[in-house]
């Protein structure tokens, strides 16, 4: 599961995610983060045998966690298939199809937001 993970300025030092991965049997893959003394996000990869049990911790523990489904969202009326974008990925969540079209994978991307700074029509966006 992808989860966005908000942090409020009193939370930046606490050890929540620390104590997440010693008393809990999950995976923990920081896909994206941007996080100051004022607080900031987390964009994270979690899983494992007791996933829901760590996720219900880490809302207890005080910080805001939202499902993601959607990372990156193409809007196919404003995109034209230039490819900008795709050469900027970093983990080949981007590519281009037989049909010249550009298809943006969404369980491979980590927000990066690389391709939405290339995209001339800015048709890439990266849903928070």
């Amino acid at each position: 599961m992808k989860a966005w993970l908000k942090f409020s300025p009193k939370m930046v030092n606490q050890a929540v995610i620390t104590d997440l991965i010693k008393n809990y049997d999950v995976s923990f893959n920081i896909l994206r983060a941007d996080i100051n003394p004022k607080g900031g996000k987390m964009l994270i990869e979690i899983s494992g045998s007791e996933a829901e049990k760590g996720i219900e911790y880490i809302e207890k523990a005080g910080i805001d966690l939202s499902p993601v489904n959607r990372v990156v969202k193409k809007d196919t009326d404003l995109c034209i298939d230039c490819g900008a974008c795709v050469s900027l990925c970093p983990v080949k969540a981007i590519s281009v199809e037989k049909d010249w079209t550009v298809d943006v994978n969404d369980k491979e991307c980590v927000g990066c937001k690389l391709c939405t700074y290339s995209c001339p029509t800015k048709a890439i966006k990266v849903v928070e």
